[in-house]
């Protein structure tokens, strides 16, 4: 059995996740696909440190850390938030994003408590697209040519998905995540 969790970041985390971040495969996904300086990286860590409406996380299967979750625009008073996240690690193993995914809406809903969870994906990341389809989000909207990379511009799209799509969705993920992992060195208790 393993265990799955988001733990707390520290500043002996940083050279890591700056690695991560830095990757051209997670680069090219992200909304600012620039290589990010040392100094801008700790700046980002001493704000998320000190804010009131993100947070950061790091994901941990079994002591071993393989992505990161960003959990922004808290907004305690429509009790929605909006989310980020990624596998840094390219050796993880199969399913492990799908497991990031889960334990990340958990958190969200169960000892966050928000109601909402709000997502944006640029148009030509169709993994993030279908993967923000399988844990159950809905597509919202799409905002055209919202942001410039790359010399063009590019849609986002906009998914949302409530606590309540969340219990009724996670059943199914459950039963998919145990074929899967069961399938992989990974074994879990759901």
């Amino acid at each position: 059995m393993f265990n799955a969790l988001l733990r707390d970041i520290f500043v002996d985390d940083l050279e890591k996740i700056l690695t991560w971040r830095n990757q051209e495969h997670i680069r090219s996904v992200m909304f600012n696909n620039n290589i990010i300086e040392w100094e801008q990286h700790i700046n980002w860590y001493k704000k998320i440190k000190n804010s009131k409406n993100k947070i950061s996380k790091i994901f941990t299967v079994n002591n071993v850390d393989y992505g990161i979750l960003n959990i922004y625009d808290m907004d305690n008073y429509s009790n929605k938030c909006s989310w980020g996240f990624y596998i840094g690690d390219k050796n993880a193993p199969k399913g492990t994003g799908v497991l990031l995914g889960y334990t990340a809406l958990e958190f969200v809903f169960k000892e966050l408590k928000f109601r909402k969870l709000c997502a944006e994906v640029i148009e030509t990341n169709k993994i993030s697209c279908n993967f923000h389809e399988k844990l159950g989000f809905n597509l919202d909207g799409i905002l055209r040519k919202q942001i410039k990379r790359n010399d063009r511009y590019e849609d986002i799209y906009v998914y949302s998905l409530f606590a309540e799509e969340w219990e009724d969705n996670k059943k199914q993920l459950n039963l998919e995540m145990k074929g899967h992992l069961n399938e992989t060195n990974i074994s879990r208790e759901i």
